[in-house]
């Protein structure tokens, strides 16, 4: 309004309240960042040392594999990649969750209040609106849940057959298992796309809805 109205006064009025807020919203924002990323990571290194010992523990690690060569399945699918990649997804993804839940609750008493001041019939259907979209959302999306726990373990079992190949290089070599490799490569990376696929489906359903759904 000022800048329109060519008042250079409050112009620069508000361009110094404006500066002000950048210089001290800034540091606040990059430090609040930085506390976040670092709680991320002492939460990980807690949980991955904790996991470790219990997963050495009693030899538990050479109890799971007995049973895999047992069994033939294993209870506990690639220990490794759970201990070196699935604990890190947890934390991240569940302090994430954690403060976007916290931020999103203040958000919505500061909105409500002043919605419902101005105007309870709007703020009562707003709440009807919503709450039909979060329960017809969780619907559509809770197939993720799964898929995206069989695309983690399918992608370890990918990974476990290609290092497999490396550390027996040499027998493989020798016998000429070449082709048999192969085809255990092809039938886990289609097992990997197969479940790609069905992801690719569910959230396909779920984006068509929440694009709509505004």
């Amino acid at each position: 309004n000022a800048l329109s109205a060519k008042d250079a006064t409050e112009f620069y009025h508000v361009l110094q309240r404006y500066l002000a807020a950048l210089l001290l919203g800034a540091p606040v924002i990059t430090y609040y960042k930085y506390q976040r990323e670092q709680l991320a990571v002492h939460w990980r290194e807690w949980m991955t040392a904790r996991t470790f010992s219990l997963y050495t523990t009693n030899r538990v690690y050479y109890n799971l594999e007995r049973n895999t060569t047992a069994q033939g399945s294993a209870s506990i699918d690639n220990p490794d990649q759970r201990i070196a990649e699935d604990v890190n997804t947890f934390t991240g993804y569940s302090l994430q969750l954690v403060i976007t839940i916290l931020t999103s609750l203040i958000d919505l008493a500061s909105f409500s209040t002043i919605l419902w001041s101005i105007y309870p019939e709007l703020f009562g259907a707003i709440i009807i609106y919503a709450t039909i979209g979060t329960v017809v959302t969780t619907l559509l999306g809770q197939p993720l849940v799964g898929l995206n726990f069989f695309q983690l373990q399918r992608e370890a079992d990918l990974r476990y057959v290609l290092v497999r190949l490396r550390d027996n290089s040499e027998s493989i070599a020798f016998y000429a298992g070449e082709d048999l490799e192969g085809q255990a490569v092809e039938r886990r990376l289609e097992q990997v796309m197969d479940n790609r696929r069905e992801i690719n489906k569910v959230q396909r359903n779920l984006e068509f809805f929440t694009n709509g759904y505004r």
